[in-house]
């Protein structure tokens, strides 16, 4: 059985940005990343949308309204942003899936779901420790996160995946 990659909004502009949406494929070997549509109607508005609509192997699937509505049975998912609300939905129409996402109240909700998430943290050290990225990689993976995307790491998330 494969493995469905599903992408938040969050995570995903930030690969577009620093041009490194294909360590998704390296790592998970899986031929397609799928967005639901939400995710790409927030893409659509920044001018990251040009890059996404170039990558041919992201797939934007609808999200059902039954799995939504099974979803909203937990009162914490209706707080969510609607990207947030249709990847989770789409986490579990799928039996076996992975949400890459950076927001933590989503990711919270997530995992009490029983969604598997990685936050971008997690997946540099998961690409860190299968070999696909170097020390020297990530530390400019870190670099161009921070100069094109803002995005800080804590001082212990940078230990791990520098040392």
């Amino acid at each position: 059985m494969t493995l469905t990659i599903i992408c938040d909004a969050d995570f995903l502009s930030s690969f577009l940005k620093i041009g490194q949406l294909e360590l998704v494929k390296d790592l998970f070997k899986e031929e397609n990343l799928y967005i639901p549509v939400a995710v790409l109607s927030e893409i659509a508005k920044t001018n990251l949308i040009t890059d996404l609509l170039d990558k041919e192997w992201i797939k934007v699937k609808k999200v059902g309204d039954e799995d939504l509505k099974e979803m909203e049975k937990d009162k914490d998912f209706v707080n969510l942003g609607s990207g947030e609300k249709e990847c989770l939905a789409l986490c579990k129409h799928f039996e076996k899936s992975v949400l890459l996402i950076s927001d933590n109240k989503a990711r919270r909700i997530a995992n009490k779901n029983e969604i598997f998430t990685l936050n971008i943290s997690a997946f540099l050290l998961a690409c860190k420790e299968t070999g696909i990225l170097d020390r020297n990689e990530i530390a400019t993976i870190i670099q161009d996160l921070k100069e094109k995307d803002h995005y800080e790491f804590s001082h212990e998330e940078s230990a791990r995946l520098l040392n």
